[in-house]
């Protein structure tokens, strides 16, 4: 195994100058050393984040010398990190369609996948309507800041059963200016609404019960109702549809993020309240079946 910034010879490797380039490759395999395969990527992010320098700095800089206060600042980033503690938590941001969001261990770290709800969401609207979007299970709020800021003028309703997850949300529209054009509440689904809306987009747990135990050791950091989906995992999926039926208008799209293994068991539940619905599976970069789309009367967004 290679030297870890962490042995027992950590002082002195902090006590030596380190370029770039060596911190590179030295942070890269520890965090080999401890299980963590995207180890080049994240050691790129950890030294971009200590020497708050850009991706074509780090590039071009390889053979600059690290200061003493930012190897320091780096070892107590890997010290978390060795601990699987995700790295978003650890840095307190996640990107997300382009965008820094603050994170906490009191919100799911945004993934991938979600951007292909707000993709899919901005492939068939235009900025000249004006329409209504209802955000359930906001999280952080990437989904509805995103949308809210590439759709000027559309109305949003962003609401999640975890307190400290709207607190959050709401600290991400301010920062990306979009606070007064979202109203945020807590609560669980549509409790808290009668309103109809023009798009319903919902990202939420759809893992089975009996596979969080299973699941990657930096899982076991992020909150549990924002992963446990119910005994077979879509459970909460199925009750956002149902209830779905009360808040739809004649044009409505519902935009839902899913697991692959239980598209049919969902398109069967769709079809069953929408009998006149029109329904698109669209699947993730690995090829699954990611986006759950439903027209529920078989309409376009006009």
């Amino acid at each position: 195994m290679g030297k870890s910034i962490l042995d027992g010879r950590s002082k002195s490797l902090i006590a030596k100058q380190q370029t770039i380039q060596s911190l590179h490759s030295l942070i890269a395999s520890t965090l080999e050393q401890h299980g963590i395969t995207e180890n080049h990527i994240e050691a790129d992010i950890i030294i971009m984040d200590a020497l708050a320098i850009t991706r074509v700095e780090l590039i071009s800089s390889q053979d600059s010398i690290v200061s003493t206060d930012q190897l320091h600042s780096i070892k107590s980033i890997i010290t978390r990190r060795m601990h699987r503690e995700p790295l978003a938590y650890i840095l307190g941001y996640q990107p997300f369609y382009g965008l820094d969001f603050a994170v906490n261990s009191n919100v799911l770290i945004p993934r991938p996948e979600t951007e292909l709800l707000v993709e899919e969401i901005l492939n068939t609207t235009t900025s000249d309507n004006n329409l209504s979007v209802a955000d359930i299970g906001t999280g952080s709020g990437v989904i509805a800041v995103t949308l809210a800021i590439m759709r000027d003028n559309y109305k949003f309703y962003a609401v999640d059963q975890s307190a400290a997850a709207v607190d959050l949300a709401r600290q991400n529209a301010k920062a990306h200016n979009v606070l007064g054009k979202i109203d945020f509440k807590t609560g669980h689904l549509f409790a808290n609404t009668k309103d109809k809306f023009d798009i319903i987009v919902s990202n939420l747990p759809y893992i089975p019960s009996s596979r969080l135990d299973q699941l990657d050791p930096e899982l076991s950091w992020e909150p549990l109702q924002a992963l446990d989906g119910g005994p077979d995992g879509s459970e909460v999926i199925s009750k956002l549809i149902y209830q779905s039926a009360l808040h739809v208008k004649p044009d409505s799209s519902i935009f839902l993020e899913i697991d692959h293994s239980h598209s049919d068991k969902l398109i069967n539940i769709a079809n069953k309240i929408f009998p006149a619905s029109s329904i698109q599976i669209k699947q993730d970069l690995q090829g699954f079946d990611r986006i759950l789309i439903i027209k529920p009367f078989g309409r376009n967004l006009t």
